[in-house]
């Protein structure tokens, strides 16, 4: 909308100043005339271009914060499944670790008591260790990175409707080889 008063103030400051140019002579006015009215009826083209495709612009920039937000959620989801199976992972490691400690004091211990004491700690850090993360968690994990993969992409095009829309608006540059202002 700013875009919209910037390019209507200028159309009006074109008007007004085309009404108090002092009379000069005519080839000179005539000129001064002809440039002013080719740059107001480009300013009129871009006001009317962009009040023609601003609903569009703003039906794509809403269905992209939307998409955005799907794709921030879908991507927080990823990171806790990871973070969980992360932590499987470690466990799993820690108890490798214990396990490998446990077989040392096994074959060491003498008492019978303690030893059978240990080897009832092996038989569970066994199970733990035997247990990866969660094959549903790796599943979880792999529909999470391709929804994400996905649902990016769509951002990705709206971005992209958004770029074209707004090359849409740009004015062409001026006919005296100067860039627009």
């Amino acid at each position: 909308m700013n875009r919209l008063f910037k390019f209507g103030r200028i159309l009006l400051l074109a008007v007004l100043a085309a009404a108090a140019v002092p009379a000069q002579t005519a080839d000179s006015n005539t000129a001064t005339m002809q440039a002013l009215l080719s740059e107001v009826r480009q300013l009129r083209r871009t006001v009317e271009k962009t009040l023609s495709l601003s609903p569009r612009i703003q039906l794509i920039l809403q269905r992209a914060q939307v998409q955005e937000q799907k794709v921030s959620r879908i991507s927080q989801q990823l990171d806790e499944v990871r973070q969980q199976i992360a932590a499987q992972t470690a466990r799993q490691t820690n108890a490798n670790e214990r396990l490998a400690k446990i077989e040392q004091d096994i074959s060491a211990e003498t008492d019978v008591k303690r030893r059978a004491q240990l080897e009832d700690m092996r038989a569970g850090l066994k199970m733990i260790a035997a247990n990866g993360p969660d094959p549903q968690l790796r599943a979880r994990e792999s529909e999470l990175a391709n929804s994400l993969e996905a649902e990016q992409a769509v951002l990705n095009e709206f971005n992209e409707k958004l770029d074209a829309l707004e090359r849409q608006i740009e004015p062409p540059p001026a006919s005296d080889g100067q860039p627009p202002k």
